[in-house]
């Protein structure tokens, strides 16, 4: 009989172990995915969890992120496939997620750049805004100091904002800044017409005492006033204190009985005069009269005042909305009839063109125009009134410089009276004369600095007007607005220094590209550096400046800068 050797395996067995071996191997090889493809998507996934985080905690609206989360949750909930003979359909899942969150990392950079862009614009037409309204405010003396220093605050972290949630930050505060100097003006306006009842009182030998006592304090607290809810407050105690004040003796009604009727009847004149049909109007005005004759207490004189002040209220619309049109109008007519007659002959191109366009319709004549469709309110007409003659004056300024021969790096009247118009007599002030195509500096109304400049051309002026500093760039890139078929297009534009002075892309900054400024400049011409692209016509709406005063100049001015441009 054979005997085994022993540690030696029957014939079968080795069968089944080498079976076995095979069966391990070709599972181990078949049925996992590809690392590198595993690792790619994990790695992609990681990067969209991290993205989304820092969206949210960046201040994009968890709205816009829905869809990319919702994404996400169905990614995760999948699996990948098991085949123990083929790793293809594992990798293919691998390399098919790996894509997809590569392709929602890509979509939530685009919401998280949108939302910025979005967010900044918003928060610069609302410091602009803001801006325009403390000027305004300033303008007719107000006591806007606070809201001046709130204004540097705001600007300055507009300056520092880079995320949709420092933005929105900007533009609540700006808004509620706002606010608040609206119902400074308007509570202003309550105080100014019990003055004026004050005054008219004295005038017919009333005792005025208390009230002027009343007046003084409630000029103090406006002076100090800064929130919504002081203003509101001193609105509602000056209005019961010029009610107490005009219905506070019998011998007062009559005189404030032909005051309300006075009125009333020069606000329907002036109706007339801005050619609204006044017929509704005049019948109002009639049953006043008839009223008027019937009061003989201070109960009947309260119910006529009331019905006046309703009567006048139903037509404050209709007037200020008339005086703004017709000024409107007056301003167009105006800067078109003034550029007729003083049209420049470029000899470059045989051509003619205006030299008043920052004031025509492809200037401030259209921003203007399109500024009166934002108005709605009453207050909307009446600081659109104020814009208007302040545009008006800086024509007048124009027009008056563009006969002064008074040499370019000198002090001109018109500067000085621009000045002193705008109260910006104190502090450093940019003047950009658009016909002397030069800039002077001042500060505190001394001449510190001057040179020329080439402003925008005529299709594509500077805005004329007084303006605040909005940002200060160093270096920045401009790429343009317009496609690269328009004939205002041009490539990404490397820039050393930019000071924006206009929301909308309006800056004042250096042009390394020219070599020739002054007269002339901003119409068709050969520039000496031999530039044809670039350099041989006016800017998109900028402010161009040698590269080395340009350098100089945002050195040594600030936010607090003040720019004015006619």
């Amino acid at each position: 009989m054979h005997t085994p050797r022993v540690g030696s395996l029957r014939p079968g067995a080795q069968v089944v172990l080498t079976a076995l071996f095979l069966s391990t191997l070709l599972l181990t090889s078949a049925c996992g995915a590809n690392p590198q493809t595993q690792q790619q998507a994990s790695q992609n996934q990681t990067k969209l969890n991290s993205l989304l985080q820092r969206a949210q905690s960046i201040g994009v609206p968890q709205s816009l992120l829905q869809p990319i989360i919702k994404q996400q949750k169905q990614l995760t909930s999948t699996q990948a496939p098991f085949n123990i003979f083929d790793s293809t359909p594992a990798t293919n899942y691998y390399r098919n997620i790996g894509t997809r969150y590569g392709q929602l990392v890509t979509q939530t950079q685009s919401i998280i750049d949108s939302t910025t862009s979005q967010d900044q614009t918003q928060a610069q037409f609302d410091v602009h805004s803001f801006t325009e309204a403390v000027s305004e405010a300033n303008a007719q003396k107000l006591p806007v100091q606070y809201f001046q220093q709130q204004l540097a605050s705001v600007q300055t972290t507009l300056s520092a904002a880079n995320t949709p949630k420092g933005y929105a930050a900007v533009s609540a505060k700006t808004q509620d800044l706002d606010q608040a100097l609206t119902l400074l003006k308007t509570t202003n306006s309550q105080l100014t017409t019990f003055k004026s009842t004050i005054n008219q009182m004295q005038a017919a030998h009333l005792d005025t005492t208390a009230m002027q006592m009343q007046y003084q304090s409630d000029q103090q607290q406006l002076a100090t006033a800064q929130l919504v809810p002081t203003f509101q407050k001193l609105g509602t105690v000056i209005s019961a204190q010029y009610l107490q004040a005009v219905v506070s003796t019998n011998l007062a009604l009559p005189y404030v009985v032909n005051a309300k009727l006075s009125d009333i009847s020069s606000k329907v004149q002036f109706l007339k005069t801005y050619g609204v049909d006044i017929t509704l109007y005049q019948q109002s005005l009639d049953t006043d009269k008839v009223a008027a004759r019937k009061v003989t207490n201070v109960q009947q004189y309260i119910q006529f005042s009331k019905q006046v002040d309703t009567d006048i209220t139903s037509m404050q619309g209709d007037l200020v909305t008339g005086q703004a049109h017709a000024l409107l109008t007056q301003f167009h007519k105006e800067a078109d009839a003034w550029s007729k007659l003083h049209m420049y002959h470029d000899k470059f191109d045989n051509n003619n063109y205006s030299m008043d366009a920052a004031y025509q319709d492809v200037g401030m004549g259209s921003m203007l125009d399109e500024e009166m469709t934002w108005n709605y309110s009453v207050s909307d007409y009446q600081g659109m009134i104020q814009t208007i003659q302040d545009e008006f004056f800086n024509l007048h300024m124009f027009e008056a410089n563009f006969n002064d021969k008074t040499p370019f790096n000198k002090v001109h009247a018109t500067d000085t009276q621009l000045l002193d118009h705008y109260k910006w007599q104190k502090g450093q002030t940019i003047v950009v004369s658009t016909s002397e195509q030069a800039l002077r500096l001042y500060q505190d109304g001394k001449l510190v600095t001057s040179f020329l400049v080439t402003t925008g051309r005529a299709e594509l002026p500077a805005l004329a007007g007084a303006w605040t500093v909005q940002n200060r760039e160093a270096p920045t890139e401009f790429k343009s607005p317009d496609p690269p078929s328009s004939p205002y297009y041009y490539p990404p534009t490397h820039i050393n220094y930019a000071i924006l002075y206009h929301h909308g892309g309006y800056f004042l900054h250096d042009s390394w590209w020219r070599l020739d400024y002054g007269p002339g400049t901003q119409f068709p011409h050969v520039d000496s550096g031999g530039d044809t692209l670039f350099s041989n016509n006016g800017s998109h709406g900028c402010v161009n400046l040698p590269e080395a005063k340009a350098a100089w100049l945002f050195a040594n001015t600030d936010f607090n800068t003040q720019i004015i441009i006619y």
